[in-house]
């Protein structure tokens, strides 16, 4: 980055001497701000380097304060988010609303050490000033955000210290930033093959050049070489040329101190940035001394930067968000804090838990895998802001319960993933049988079993439409709620003891996927098995006189002959309006432990030279075992979509049991409470059958 220039010091414009002869003295435009040559004003996209792996100062909770270097080979970096298009372009890694995105990556790959993209700027109107700084080359400095997965320590030769070396790391987004941590990181400002860059701003003081990616200006031609002396081939790298008029206007000084403090205004806002990027790691004492002497001894963002990272070294490393933000890891969202927080807990709590969310598949939970929960209390008070923080475990835990405080959150997230991997998993087999249908609310719910649409009519001569009906009748089906809590308190804490809680919430997850079940066998099993009462008949569902017709009058034993019995009286059952019901594609056979053996035997294929030893219901007969079947009754299911016959239900399709958490009365402490909403209930008889057994 060309440092800036001073007003009224060495490097400040001088005052317009006596003009030589117009003829002989060309005009010169030395190292004037110029338009980098990869920016593409229609396409509104410019090439940069973002990173060359350049060695900083940066803080990691787990390491403290390191010295880091990111290695650039393609082995060591992940580089699918940048090359994937969505990618995006950030103002200072800004990301606390829509309007801090400028665009996105549209390109990336690495080269010989270095990272280069291509990035699209958005024709938004909030972003057309930073495009126009980037197109006219007055902002280049880019930096890159990213996630270390892993590091390597290495010990360095030169200076004795270790350099944590990331050897697998993720970047995923480019941020334009007034001064970049790696010096290197800029846009690209090289001209193309052949074709010089022609700088037209007016001569300005000689200034130092800094910034890599721009190739030293060749001297100027001689004054009296004139334009057809030139070479036929220009020079590949010459960023300033000579250009002979024939006369020389004096001086533009106001453009000139227009400059000037435009680069102060730079200079000035780069060691801002540095300095609010440490406000969370040192006292506004030691901050403010510095900001005054880089503003008069004229340091740059640069200088600044590193004069904060040795003030930092010098009070010692404590616990807080990254010293270098703008190129970090990201660790400053205090949401994404929590969320890893609560996917150490769970997998702490619970072996074999596969992490879920994002923070969880980037392995960044593995940062607070050993943090006990006050370590994990100091750190969510530090993302939120405070500046001072207690470190004695007690006054931690009395933080904890505070109304702004977010443990009750990461108590909350916790639980919800370990309910959520314990009881996805679980798989009920009540819902082969049952059809699902959600409640709106707790008001009693009534079923409409709707019968058949009204057979099809020829259509009259005059095109008119006859009107037909549809039968229909009606249960009532209610939603329950069911709920248990746990306390998390002071002395839980101050003891880092939260072995009760991280023991509930991982066992109840499974807990009420059990109790699903128990609910719905319990109705299945109820009346010795012939079912509760329907409104429609005033009868069990199962039962042997001709308004059911759906049970056995004896009990018999299980094989292929008693299975057909049982799809027989299915299949003669009728619908509302006489018409034959829809058994599906496959029906259940609902047995206990008994008949698990016979259930197996009458359903599975066998390969039979003689048709009559082949079995007929492989196939389209499942078996469904169930420890909660008493003695040796069995049932015959049709498909539940086709003809339901028990349905369950969650309020508003709320599946499996939801995390409240709140305080406890009279006390220091979170109270933890799983809150499941579900019913079950009987709708119908016609799609099943029921044998007592023997």
């Amino acid at each position: 980055m060309t440092e800036p220039i001073e007003p009224g010091g060495s490097d400040a414009a001088p005052e317009p001497a006596a003009a030589p002869p117009a003829a002989d003295v060309p005009l010169v435009a030395q190292r004037a701000i110029t338009a980098p040559a990869t920016v593409d004003r229609a396409a509104r996209t410019v090439e940069v380097v973002w990173s060359t792996g350049a060695r900083a100062r940066n803080f990691v909770p787990a390491l403290g304060l390191i010295t880091e270097e990111l290695e650039m080979s393609p082995n060591a970096v992940r580089m699918e988010a940048l090359r994937s298009g969505r990618a995006p372009v950030l103002d200072t890694h800004r990301r606390g609303g829509a309007r801090d995105v400028l665009g996105r990556v549209t390109a990336a790959r690495l080269e010989r050490g270095r990272g280069y993209a291509t990035l699209q700027f958005s024709t938004a109107a909030d972003v057309e000033p930073v495009w126009q700084r980037i197109a006219d080359g007055t902002l280049r400095a880019v930096s890159v955000g990213y996630r270390v997965h892993r590091y390597e320590p290495r010990p360095d030769a030169a200076t004795g210290e270790t350099v944590h070396r990331a050897v697998d790391w993720e970047p995923f987004e480019i941020s334009v930033v007034p001064v970049p941590v790696d010096r290197d990181a800029a846009v690209r400002g090289e001209a193309p093959q052949g074709a010089p860059a022609i700088a037209i701003e007016p001569a300005l003081p000689d200034e130092d050049t800094t910034m890599p990616e721009t190739t030293p200006a060749e001297p100027a031609a001689a004054p009296s070489a004139p334009p057809s002396a030139a070479p036929s081939t220009p020079p590949q790298e010459t960023p300033v040329t000579t250009t002979p008029e024939p006369t020389r206007a004096a001086p533009d000084l106001d453009a000139v101190r227009a400059e000037a403090q435009r680069a102060e205004r730079e200079r000035i806002a780069g060691i801002d940035a540095a300095v609010e990027a440490a406000r969370a790691l040192l006292p506004s004492e030691r901050i403010t001394p510095i900001r005054a002497e880089a503003i008069a001894q004229g340091w740059t963002g640069d200088q600044a930067r590193r004069a904060l990272f040795d003030a930092l070294v010098t009070q010692g490393p404590r616990p807080s968000i990254p010293a270098r933000p703008e190129t970090g890891p990201a660790h400053d969202d205090p949401a994404q804090i929590l969320d890893a927080m609560a996917e150490a807990l769970a997998a702490r709590a619970m072996p074999g838990y596969q992490p879920q969310g994002e923070n969880g598949r980037s392995g960044r939970h593995a940062e607070f895998m050993g943090w006990r929960p006050s370590d994990m209390i100091g750190e969510l008070l530090r993302a939120r802001g405070e500046r001072s923080v207690p470190r004695n475990p007690t006054l931690l835990a009395e933080r904890a319960f505070h109304t702004s405080s977010d443990f009750p959150l990461l108590l909350a997230a916790a639980a919800n993933k370990m309910l959520i991997a314990a009881y996805q998993p679980a798989q009920p087999t009540y819902r082969q049988i049952f059809l699902r249908r959600d409640f709106r609310d707790f008001k009693p719910h009534r079923h409409l079993r709707i019968g058949d649409f009204p057979t099809l009519l020829p259509l009259a001569e005059n095109g008119e439409i006859q009107v037909g009906t549809m039968s229909e009748s009606q249960e009532i089906v209610l939603l329950q709620t069911f709920a248990r809590r746990i306390r998390v308190t002071r002395p839980m804490l101050v003891n880092d003891d939260l072995g009760a809680f991280t023991d509930f919430a991982a066992a109840i997850g499974r807990r009420v996927a059990e109790f699903e079940n128990a609910t719905a066998y319990q109705l299945v099993n109820s009346a010795n098995g012939d079912g509760p009462t329907l409104t429609t008949g005033s009868a069990p569902v199962f039962a042997t006189g001709a308004a059911r017709a759906n049970k056995a009058s004896t009990g018999t034993v299980l094989d292929t002959s008693t299975i057909g019995a049982g799809r027989t009286a299915i299949m003669k059952q009728r619908t509302l309006d006489g018409l034959p019901i829809s058994m599906g594609q496959a029906m259940r056979l609902l047995v206990g432990p008994n008949l698990e053996l016979a259930a197996r035997q009458a359903t599975v294929v066998v390969q039979a030279s003689e048709i009559g030893k082949a079995n007929v219901f492989a196939g389209f007969v499942q078996p469904v075992i169930e420890p909660l079947i008493q003695a040796n009754r069995w049932y015959l299911f049709s498909d539940p979509v086709a003809a339901p016959v028990y349905v369950y239900g969650y309020l508003n399709g709320a599946e499996g049991p939801q995390v409240t958490t709140g305080p406890v009365q009279g006390a220091d402490g979170v109270e933890v409470s799983v809150i499941f909403d579900f019913g079950v209930g009987a709708i119908d008889w016609r799609g099943a059958w029921f044998n007592p057994g023997t």
